[in-house]
């Protein structure tokens, strides 16, 4: 068997900047000009260095960003890229400092170099995956957004990564002034992820004129965190998004009762995520096979997740799941896409 192609260019990517220790400047987490100002005698920069760093200093700034972000407060926090308008603005869910036992335990060192790789191969070569997915994920976010308040909704995503699903929040029927918290290990995708929300005109300081009228432009921030320990507060979210994640979080039932505990009452959980091939032994032998490399090269991506079962098992009041077989993406073609209830 082998990799789907665009799985497969992201690997040799993120292989070649570590091999050739390619130069990755780093970037800090101020983007907006409001936080640029606030920190410019003294920003906080992610870590770039290599794995021998390990628990170094580096890794303590990244850790930090969220406390900081936390003490200047939720609306342009230096730890976030928020976009909005005066509007979108009074709409912003709190953020919160996860238990530190929490973060010790689930918020890994990372490679900052593998990570700028990883962020750009996944921003650049993940196309045809998407355009392939797009029909299916378009009808689903269509219900998850009818179904959400028509102004003010808080959606967190989790593992946001370049944002690729930005098109389907600014869809015709999406509520208007969201407030949306994109959370991810991974501080090298918060760039690519704004622009992504730029492009789909998600935000913005004008209204959007739809079908139904003009729409109040959301706010997109973007936070350092991890699924295992959400930095949300109880019952704060009116839905939660989370699409090719689950495959690399360090544990896929700890993330699910996070996303179960921001959700408010009713709230609704839309995921995405490649699994076992439920159809084919030879596949499945195979992606049990291969899922020791996978996870060191493709950001901890397990191959042999039944994350369709770990989902039932959760406890959601209801679950609508599906199982189908996407085309030519060799070891992600098996799939299970839905929305579950709190």
């Amino acid at each position: 068997g082998r990799l789907g192609m665009h799985r497969l260019r992201v690997m040799c990517v993120v292989l070649a900047a570590t091999s050739a220790q390619a130069f990755l400047p780093s970037a800090t987490l101020w983007s907006t000009p409001r936080a640029r100002s606030a920190h410019a005698s003294a920003p906080v920069r992610m870590a770039t260095s290599g794995p021998e760093q390990q628990r170094g200093a580096g890794w303590l700034e990244r850790r930090q960003v969220l406390g900081e972000a936390l003490r200047l407060g939720a609306c342009g926090c230096a730890a976030c890229f928020a976009v909005s308008s005066p509007r979108s603005a009074s709409a912003l869910a709190q953020l919160v400092e996860p238990p530190a036992e929490a973060l010790e335990k689930f918020d890994l060192p990372r490679d900052g170099y593998l990570d700028a790789a990883f962020a750009c191969g996944m921003a650049s070569g993940m196309g045809d995956y998407e355009e392939a997915a797009s029909v299916r994920k378009a009808k689903l976010f269509r219900t998850l957004l009818g179904g959400l308040p028509r102004s003010d909704a808080v959606v967190a995503e989790v593992g946001m990564g370049s944002f690729p699903n930005a098109p389907y929040f600014a869809q015709q029927t999406a509520p208007s002034a969201m407030d949306i918290v994109g959370i991810d290990p991974n501080d090298k995708m918060a760039s690519y992820a704004q622009d992504n929300a730029r492009r789909a005109r998600l935000t913005g300081k004008r209204p959007m004129m739809t079908s139904t009228g003009p729409r109040e432009p959301s706010t997109v921030r973007i936070v350092h965190g991890v699924s295992e320990a959400l930095p949300l507060q109880d019952a704060s979210c009116d839905a939660v998004v989370c699409t090719l994640t689950l495959c690399s979080v360090v544990d896929p039932a700890k993330s699910l009762a996070e996303i179960k505990r921001v959700l408010k009452p009713g709230g609704k959980f839309l995921f995405w995520e490649h699994v076992l091939s439920e159809t084919d032994d030879a596949l499945a032998r195979q992606q049990i096979a291969l899922t020791p490399s996978q996870v060191k090269r493709a950001d901890g991506c397990h191959l042999n997740r039944r994350t369709g079962t770990t989902i039932k098992e959760a406890g959601f009041s209801e679950v609508s799941m599906e199982y189908f077989e996407l085309q030519d993406f060799g070891f992600l073609n098996p799939t299970v896409a839905g929305i579950a209830t709190v």
